[in-house]
């Protein structure tokens, strides 16, 4: 007899497979800043959901713009992240973030792949310096930071 188990959405991806959680709620933030509104990736239906205070919030009690990201928000952005291509992301992290263009996320974020809402990280800047030190588990926290303070209009 075969027996298969699945992981429900609140299990922690495997540790194999992402870098150390260390800094990721300063990426978090910045994914969320960036890609998290609404009408793009804060909405329920998308493989990478993220859910962020100015977007998409976990708890049906909390409202956009409606208090901090919460840990649970920030963990499920992880599940997301690394559920995208969890093979691909072993390895750019297994190799120390080398080549992380291997990677859908970051070729979307900073344009080198089609992507329905552009480049919202430019190549070169403090969003993929952030995303990149991630992968190679040296989380730039400043450049986090910086990329996450986004102007809303």
């Amino acid at each position: 007899m075969l027996l298969l188990g699945c992981s429900g959405d609140d299990a922690p991806p495997p540790p194999s497979v992402t870098p150390p959680a260390a800094g990721w709620e300063s990426v978090s933030e910045m994914l969320g800043a960036r890609c998290a509104s609404l009408d793009c990736h804060g909405q329920p239906g998308r493989p990478l959901r993220l859910y962020h205070r100015a977007g998409l919030r976990l708890a049906d009690d909390d409202v956009p713009g409606g208090g901090a990201t919460t840990a649970a928000e920030h963990a499920a952005n992880l599940r997301a992240t690394a559920g995208l291509e969890p093979e691909v992301l072993a390895r750019v992290v297994r190799e120390g973030g080398l080549a992380p263009e291997r990677l859908t996320l970051v070729r979307k974020a900073i344009g080198r792949e089609g992507h329905k809402g552009g480049a919202p990280l430019a190549a070169g800047g403090p969003g993929d310096a952030c995303l990149r030190s991630w992968l190679a588990a040296a989380t730039d926290e400043a450049a986090c930071a910086l990329a996450a303070a986004v102007e809303r209009p």
